[in-house]
């Protein structure tokens, strides 16, 4: 177990954020105390680490609290249910009063200075505190990464119900009824189910 305080104490590679863009779950919270949870690409480009936010819940909570935690998960149930519904309460812990998931591999939480957009808002990030709580090692699945990426559609079928999207979710289904194993299989079942879809 790694905790670390002082953003110039955080290596972010320890973390497993490297360059490119790394799927974390965002935590926030809102004026009221309510906790949220919702799936993130946190990108890392040289030294910068910023991510993009479309209008929502989490892009309200930073506005109102600029800090946000990314916390690292290899739940493909979590993903999904943060994606499309509001995580349980009981998901959450705190760290001086802010939200983080009970279940996360480590967590980072940042400072944040938000650059407003129209639809889309850049979030510049500065690590201030992180914390690992396991080192366990998980090959990489081809089950669990297409039910990232059918969340990704899933959020926007939800928003635009446009054709190509669940022509994505559907392509990323056959992978992971061929590659996935049954927690990745039950993630699946619940996207299909959140998102009001038949799961054949």
């Amino acid at each position: 177990m790694i905790a670390c305080g002082g953003a110039e104490l955080i290596n972010v590679e320890d973390f497993g954020i490297h360059e490119g863009i790394s799927e974390v779950i965002f935590t926030t919270i809102s004026p009221d105390g309510i906790p949220n949870a919702a799936p993130m690409g946190l990108h890392r480009k040289g030294g910068r680490l910023f991510a993009r936010i479309y209008n929502s819940k989490t892009l309200e909570n930073i506005m109102s609290k600029p800090v946000a935690a990314a916390n690292i998960v290899d739940d493909p149930v979590l993903f999904v249910q943060s994606a499309l519904s509001d995580a349980e309460p009981e998901r959450f812990e705190y760290v001086e009063d802010f939200p983080v998931l009970k279940d996360a591999m480590g967590w980072i939480l940042f400072e944040c200075k938000c650059k407003k957009g129209e639809t889309i808002s850049v979030v510049e990030l500065s690590p201030v505190k992180g914390k690992i709580t396991t080192r366990k090692l998980k090959p990489v699945n081809r089950g669990f990464n297409a039910v990232i990426e059918a969340s990704i559609y899933a959020t926007r079928y939800v928003v635009f119900r446009e054709q190509k999207y669940l022509e994505h979710i559907e392509y990323y289904n056959s992978i992971v009824k061929k590659c996935g194993g049954a927690r990745e299989k039950k993630a699946m079942e619940l996207l299909y189910e959140l998102v009001g879809l038949k799961n054949d």
